[in-house]
Formats: C-alpha cells, structure tokens, sequence
C-alpha cells in the first residue's frame, strides 16, 4: 500500500466525478495509467521525424517483386 498526501482535494473530488469513479483509490489508479499511457505516447512523438529516407526508393519497382 502507498500513502500519499493531497495538496488539492478539489482536483480529485472532480476528478472522480468526472471519470464516474467509486473511491479514491479507482481514481488515483486511473490517473497513474493515463499519465504512463501519456508518457509513452510522448516518447513516440519524439521518435518522429528521426526516420532517415531513402530518396531513390522507388515503390512501384518494389511492388512488382
């Protein structure tokens, strides 16, 4: 079990209306998944336009492999 402490007790309160949940516990554990489902969609984003192309890829040629 985790204790922590609340700075902000109106953030949860709507927090918990808003995603309709039964107790605190439901709604910390939701937040902790979005924010890695967040996290990991941030380093994706980062991994966009890393990608090197090769200019003289012809795709039509490939496709009649």
């Amino acid at each position: 079990m985790i204790y922590i402490e609340i700075h902000d007790e109106n953030q949860v309160t709507r927090a918990q209306q808003l995603g309709h949940h039964q107790n605190l516990q439901d709604t910390i554990e939701k937040a902790v998944e979005m924010y890695i489902q967040y996290l990991e969609q941030q380093s994706i984003i980062q991994e966009f336009g890393t990608v090197d192309l090769v200019e003289d890829y012809d795709y039509k040629k490939q496709r009649s492999v």
